[in-house]
C-alpha cells in the first residue's frame, strides 16, 4: 500500500519523509493555509524534498482553475501533481488536464456515481469524501470507500483511490479490500510508526 503524508510544513515533511515509508506529500487548501506562506513558495520548497507533491486547486470557474493549475505545474512539471475538486466545472478541468497527459486526482468525491463521473472525465486517482455521507448517517466512510474500490475492480480500471487513514488498524483493513493508497496526517505519524511490539522484539536480541 502506498502511503502519503498530509502536510505542507516543510520542516515536518522533511522529518517524516526520512522514515522511508511515504511516497510524497498530499495537501488541500486548508493544509496549505496553515503554512501561512505564499503557496508557490511552499511548493517550491516541498518539491525539493518530496518525490511528488499534490496540490489542490481552489474551486472556481473552469478558466480560473486551469490558470491555477498552469501556475503550480510550472514550479516543477515532474514532481508537481494536481488535485481537482469534482464540481461540475472541476469535471471539465479534469478532462482538459488529463487530455494533456497529466495524472489528475479528483477530490471532494462523495458518492460512487460521482466517482464514475470523475473517472469518465479522465481522473486516474480518486480522493473520496465518504465522511460527508457518514456525518449525514447515510453510509459509513469505510463502506463507501470499499464499495468504490469494488466498482473500480469490476470495471477493470487502473484508477487508484486515495483514502484518509486515521488509525493504524485501518491500513491493513483498506489494503485487504484492495485500496492501494492512503494518506496520514502529520500529527498522526508518530502514532502510526511507533510499534512497541517491534521494539520489544528487537530489544530481546540484546547487544553486541
Amino acid at each position: 500500500m502506498k502511503l502519503w503524508l498530509a502536510s505542507a510544513d516543510v520542516d515536518i515533511v522533511a522529518r517524516h519523509l526520512s522514515s522511508g515509508v511515504f511516497a510524497g506529500v498530499v495537501t488541500n487548501p486548508a493544509v496549505v493555509a496553515e503554512a501561512k506562506r505564499d503557496r508557490v513558495e511552499v511548493f517550491r520548497d516541498l518539491v525539493k524534498i518530496a518525490p511528488v507533491a499534490w496540490y489542490q486547486l481552489l474551486a472556481g470557474t473552469e478558466s480560473e482553475m486551469l490558470a491555477d493549475a498552469e501556475r503550480m505545474l510550472a514550479i516543477d512539471p515532474v514532481r508537481m501533481r494536481i488535485k481537482v475538486p469534482s464540481t461540475r466545472a472541476g469535471l471539465a478541468v479534469i478532462r482538459r488536464l488529463s487530455d494533456q497527459g497529466l495524472e489528475i486526482m479528483a477530490t471532494c468525491v462523495p458518492t460512487r456515481p460521482w466517482m464514475l463521473f470523475a473517472l469518465a472525465a479522465g481522473a486516474r486517482r480518486i480522493a473520496p469524501y465518504g465522511s460527508m455521507l457518514q456525518k449525514r448517517g447515510i453510509a459509513s466512510k469505510a463502506e463507501e470507500v470499499v464499495a468504490m474500490q469494488e466498482i473500480i475492480d469490476r470495471q477493470g480500471s487502473t484508477a487508484e483511490i486515495l483514502t484518509g487513514l486515521y488509525d493504524p488498524t485501518e491500513v491493513a483493513y483498506y489494503a485487504k479490500h484492495g485500496i492501494r493508497s492512503g494518506f496520514i496526517w502529520a500529527k498522526d505519524v508518530d502514532a502510526f510508526l511507533t510499534q512497541p511490539l517491534a521494539d520489544e522484539a528487537a530489544s530481546a536480541f540484546g547487544g553486541y
